[in-house]
């Protein structure tokens, strides 16, 4: 490694020099953030291994092209425990543009062990001659050389894929979704490789082999697996012996990075991380709520918390939010990343809303209304702030003008 310097006061730089090849390793809850790696000398490589728990890798960019044909990973990570979390959010890696040929480098590669919940978004990987995200590690069954995965489930949202030979993004446990994605000429463009997976939203086009992938014929297992297909326009598929739940919904109608929301489209792009995050509401606004009659409600929890849950309702429009800054413990305050619980549902005018978090993350909500009521499952390990202020339930409820019944 040649050089670590400040580019700006957005992110830092890390050159590796020719020849070189760098490697950082997370540990349990930590980050790896705001850096463009810049590979752009002779063969020069860089790893990045988060093998541990409540760890994550965020706004990250890989400028140059990976030279190696050698078969490795950009990036290889698990969540070694079951109530533990990894996210990967906000990278760029353009993968190797002189090397076409199976197996070289894969962008994102979830190892056997997976065990926890990993949740990839805003990605945009390219040109992977083994996938530019292989995440059906986790579902291999004992019979499989590298023995039984972890079973940990990944979601890949609001990303993009181009140009990777096996598959574009491909899964492989129970609960693995793929999200609003949009795949554009990879041998398979999404491949749920085992158990039951599910693809939503998606675009995916120009695939050689097929669109939407499922099973492995050559596993068991694999030849087991379902997919289910909601809202998805793509034009070819293959079930290999597998079930496909759900049909296209027509030509796909979207191919480029910059018509999926918050993918970055450069390296540079990448490390100074999403533009709206210096914009968000309320930042900097000395009244104690955002326009009208706007709120912004979070649920925060201390690094032990986990899967604390929360409900709420409002008598008026609730959606999801990121809070302007993070919690104490340095994680993010976001709502709607946990997919698989995090809710919010209407009905008569009245809005009801919840999910779960934890490992010192939080989950926020834009509530244009009065609250009406707050329960949550583990108050010694999660509080409640209005507009960025720590309230008891009662105090939110009046602050808001909710009736508390």
């Amino acid at each position: 490694m040649t050089g670590v310097g400040a580019a700006d006061e957005d992110y830092e730089v890390i050159e590796v020099s020719a020849g070189s090849s760098e490697t950082v390793r997370l540990d349990d809850g930590e980050t790896f953030s705001n850096v463009l790696v810049d590979i752009t000398a002779t063969n020069a490589t860089f790893h990045i291994r988060a093998i541990a728990d409540n760890w994550e890798i965020r706004n990250v960019g890989f400028r140059g092209n990976w030279d190696s044909t050698t078969k490795e990973d950009a990036i290889i990570c698990q969540v070694n425990s079951s109530n533990a979390t990894g996210l990967i959010e906000n990278v760029y890696f353009m993968g190797s543009e002189n090397d076409n040929t199976y197996p070289g480098i894969t962008g994102i590669n979830v190892a056997n062990g997976h065990a926890g919940d990993i949740e990839i978004r805003n990605v945009n990987i390219q040109n992977c001659p083994d996938n530019s995200i292989y995440a059906s590690n986790p579902g291999d069954s004992s019979n499989h050389p590298s023995g039984a995965g972890g079973g940990g489930p990944v979601t890949i949202k609001d990303s993009y894929a181009r140009n990777s030979r096996a598959a574009g993004f491909r899964v492989g446990t129970d609960g693995s979704l793929i999200e609003n994605c949009v795949v554009v000429n990879c041998d398979k463009g999404v491949w749920g490789y085992y158990e039951h997976t599910e693809v939503k939203d998606c675009d995916i086009s120009d695939s050689p082999h097929a669109d939407v992938r499922c099973g492995a014929p050559d596993w068991s297992k694999g030849q087991q697996a379902k997919m289910t297909v909601t809202n998805t326009h793509y034009g070819t598929e293959d079930n290999s012996g597998a079930t496909i739940s759900g049909s296209s919904g027509g030509t796909p109608r979207r191919t480029e990075p910059a018509e999926v929301d918050g993918v970055p489209l450069s390296a540079e792009d990448a490390a100074s991380g999403p533009a709206e995050s210096s914009e968000r509401p309320n930042e900097g606004d000395e009244e104690d709520h955002v326009e009208g009659n706007e709120y912004l409600l979070s649920f925060v929890t201390e690094r032990e918390a986990h899967l604390a849950s929360y409900v709420f309702t409002a008598d008026g429009p609730v959606e999801f939010a990121d809070a302007p800054s993070d919690s104490p413990s340095g994680d993010s305050i976001e709502g709607g990343t946990y997919s698989g619980e995090d809710f919010i549902e209407e009905s008569d005018g009245e809005y009801h809303a919840g999910g779960v978090t934890g490992g010192g993350h939080g989950d926020t909500f834009s509530v244009d209304g009065s609250i009406t009521s707050i329960d949550i499952e583990q108050p010694d390990a999660m509080w409640i702030e209005l507009d960025g202020e720590e309230m008891a339930i009662e105090e939110v409820i009046e602050e808001t003008g909710g009736d508390g019944e």
